[in-house]
């Protein structure tokens, strides 16, 4: 079973509040839309990674069925989030899809695409020859990540493994809308 673990312990600062509590245009916020969709693209379970400065208000926004990870270290960068989450997913988890709060608009077809990609592989969506999120990856390299080195994040991962990695190709160019700045936040709401 492939669980969705979303992104969202970082501290916001572009943006100015905590991107998981901002609303998509049908009103939703972020996380609870990110659930639905990886409920609706087959994931099994949800674990939201969550730290401060926010932490407490995501967590009391948490989507039913969906549970928190704390990332008491969150300004490590990204990787320190995809490291405490791993940590939280039950034994049962046969991989994890690594999900940045900040991308909130994937449809459930592409998260089933990357469910349904070759098993074993890490896989990267693609839209117009750019990788994107949210990744998939498999539980056989779980412990690689919690030793590898937060500067060079997951990506030092996908290089070590290049004969691993399934470059996806999706029509979904939300894999790449990344809503870091109140300008981006304004582009999707028109």
């Amino acid at each position: 079973m492939i669980w969705a673990l979303v992104l969202a312990a970082g501290a916001s600062t572009r943006m100015g509040e905590a991107k998981a509590l901002l609303r998509t245009r049908d009103g939703r916020r972020f996380v609870e839309a990110i659930a639905a969709t990886a409920r609706a693209g087959g994931c099994g379970g949800i674990v939201v990674v969550v730290g401060p400065p926010h932490g407490e208000a995501i967590r009391g926004a948490l989507p039913t069925g969906a549970s928190a990870a704390w990332n008491p270290r969150p300004d490590r960068g990204m990787l320190s989030s995809v490291q405490a989450g791993l940590t939280a997913l039950p034994a049962g988890a046969s991989a994890a899809l690594v999900w940045p709060v900040d991308i909130p608009y994937v449809a459930a077809t592409t998260v089933r695409a990357i469910l349904d990609a070759a098993p074993g592989r890490i896989v990267v969506p693609v839209h117009n020859k750019r990788g994107g999120h949210p990744l998939r990856i498999p539980r056989r390299w779980f412990g690689e990540i919690a030793a590898l080195d937060p500067e060079r994040g997951l990506k030092a991962l996908l290089e070590a493994h290049v004969a691993d990695v399934e470059r996806l190709s999706v029509a979904d160019k939300a894999v790449l809308v990344d809503v870091d700045t109140p300008e981006d936040y304004a582009r999707t709401r028109d």
